[in-house]
């Protein structure tokens, strides 16, 4: 019996693709069911969450939901979270929260979020009342805690901070996927990036970076891209290619495209590189550490809040090539450099960041929330 009683916990997306939020639900919902919640997740049928939730062993209650509000879709979801007796309704992507607040009217069912984003909230005049049906709102990282804060939608002593966490007892997969797939040997030295092909995330200054490298033969470094872009058709990831060619460094860069364990798959890298303009968290970062790799990340959004500079990793401003070439370089140079980060990193994530520290902090917001008076 979890510490706090068990709860019938409902969590709802309407995204129809698979990103670090998806990827933090998954978690987080398989992680309260062993604990011993009655857990269901309110999916869009024809995403790709649904089937990797039912393979995770949870129950999945279909909601043909549209990307905004949509009132048939939202009383559908309000007669089946009071036939449940729903105690938590838990939401993740912005526009869920609005339709997670009108669905729960009348109902005591408690509204818990969770915000992933460091942009501020539009249009909080008219959003403020969405806000104010929520028990709590969880900021995944103290920066994004700050501007959510700032949007002024919200009470701030409802607004808490918990970071993400991953499972650091997992058996570490082998080193030999990604670099097999490119016909390299173990010992050559690979920088990765893995995460979502946008301009955001800071690629092409990777490119940049790394065409600034050479070795004593002049030969760049191999390194390993792991993603898709969001808006599959639109070319990004094209001009990436072509970026890369132009720079000269096309023939040691590899786009993996959509790889299923993108976290397994980054056991492959030597340099675990993260240059968002600001991460709202980074969970490409922990997963990094958590291997055990040498991580260099900007120093921005939620990044210095996991990654120590100097500590257990690199930390160098974002949108800046030549730092980010200067930051690669002295970990290349440097195996026992790399060595010693990587050790500290995982130490890092096991005391600070496990799955398992992250659960029982939601679960303790879920008790807050149940015992609280229901938000007006």
């Amino acid at each position: 019996m979890p510490v706090w009683g068990r709860m019938t916990i409902a969590f709802l997306s309407t995204r129809s693709g698979l990103w670090g939020g998806e990827i933090h639900l998954l978690q987080l919902a398989s992680g309260l069911a062993r604990r011993g919640h009655d857990v269901v997740c309110c999916v869009r049928p024809d995403g790709e969450l649904a089937p990797r939730l039912r393979a995770a062993g949870l129950e999945v209650q279909p909601l043909p939901l549209v990307d905004w509000f949509e009132p048939f879709g939202t009383a559908r979801l309000a007669h089946w979270l009071r036939r449940r007796r729903v105690a938590i309704l838990h939401s993740h992507c912005p526009r869920d929260h609005y339709l997670s607040a009108v669905a729960t009217l009348g109902s005591d069912t408690r509204n818990v979020g969770t915000r992933h984003q460091l942009r501020p909230i539009g249009c909080p005049a008219l959003k403020r009342p969405f806000f104010r049906r929520f028990a709590a709102m969880i900021a995944v990282s103290e920066a994004v805690r700050a501007a959510f804060v700032a949007s002024g939608v919200m009470d701030p002593r409802r607004v808490v901070t918990i970071p993400n966490g991953i499972d650091d007892r997992r058996r570490l997969p082998r080193r030999d996927g990604l670099r097999r797939l490119a016909g390299l040997d173990a010992d050559v030295p690979v920088i990765g990036y893995v995460g979502r092909l946008s301009r955001e995330k800071g690629i092409e200054t990777l490119l940049e970076a790394a065409a600034r490298l050479r070795g004593p033969d002049g030969a760049a470094p191999w390194l390993f891209i792991v993603g898709r872009e969001p808006d599959a058709g639109k070319g990004y990831t094209v001009r990436l290619a072509a970026m890369a060619t132009r720079l000269g460094i096309g023939p040691t860069t590899r786009f993996f495209g959509w790889v299923e364990d993108a976290a397994s798959a980054s056991a492959d890298f030597d340099v675990h590189v993260v240059p968002s303009q600001a991460e709202p968290f980074g969970l490409s970062t922990l997963e990094g550490m958590a291997h055990g790799h040498a991580v260099i990340a900007t120093a921005s959004g939620g990044s210095p809040e996991i990654l120590r500079h100097g500590v257990d990793g690199l930390l160098v401003p974002p949108g800046d090539p030549e730092a980010l070439a200067a930051g690669l370089a002295r970990l290349l140079a440097d195996p026992a450099l790399r060595e010693r980060l990587g050790a500290r990193a995982r130490q890092r994530v096991q005391e600070s960041f496990s799955l398992r520290g992250m659960v029982e902090a939601v679960e303790a917001v879920y008790a807050g929330a149940r015992a609280g008076a229901a938000p007006a």
